[in-house]
């Protein structure tokens, strides 16, 4: 009886992913395909209806209907992946759900260009100042002048008075 009530549960959530649908894909490395791990996923579907998902280890992103995720409406959806080191990626893309025989998987894989490397910046040149340089110029020099002396200068002499004589 458990067996049954797991197989029931199972068969439901079977039939759940088939009504519902799940949109996935792998962000990659454009150069070398490794996987991006932490890559932001967002869409604007063709209903106004957006998402986002972060990529795990492996790229992987998936928006699950069944995990309680919106998943992209069909129709025309702009996609916008990003990851730090890497360049913006915008791109509009059909989403159709008929990646599967069934018609309920959609598959949108995305690949980033790295940034390229920053120029080398020049290491700023020392600021340079300004050193003073000796220049000429006249520098005031003491020059001997004479001392003033006294000298005796002509006299006045009491001119003789006159006296009188008895």
């Amino acid at each position: 009886m458990k067996a049954r009530g797991v197989s029931c549960v199972a068969l439901l959530a079977g039939i759940a992913l088939l009504v519902t649908g799940c949109a996935w894909g792998v962000v990659t490395d454009a150069e070398t395909g490794d996987p991006v791990e932490g890559a932001s996923v967002i869409y604007a579907d063709s209903q106004g209806v957006a998402g986002a998902k972060l990529t795990g280890e492996r790229g992987l992103y998936r928006f699950d209907a069944v995990a309680g995720d919106r998943i992209p409406a069909t129709g025309r959806a702009r996609f916008i992946v990003l990851a730090p080191g890497y360049q913006t990626l915008v791109t509009e893309r059909d989403v159709r759900y008929d990646d599967n025989n069934v018609g309920t998987w959609e598959i949108q894989s995305f690949e980033l260009t790295r940034k390229p490397a920053p120029a080398p910046t020049s290491s700023p040149s020392p600021t340079r100042t300004a050193t003073p340089v000796p220049t000429a110029t006249a520098t005031p020099t003491r020059t001997a002048t004479p001392t003033p002396t006294l000298t005796p200068t002509a006299t006045a002499t009491a001119a003789p008075t006159a006296t009188s004589t008895p």
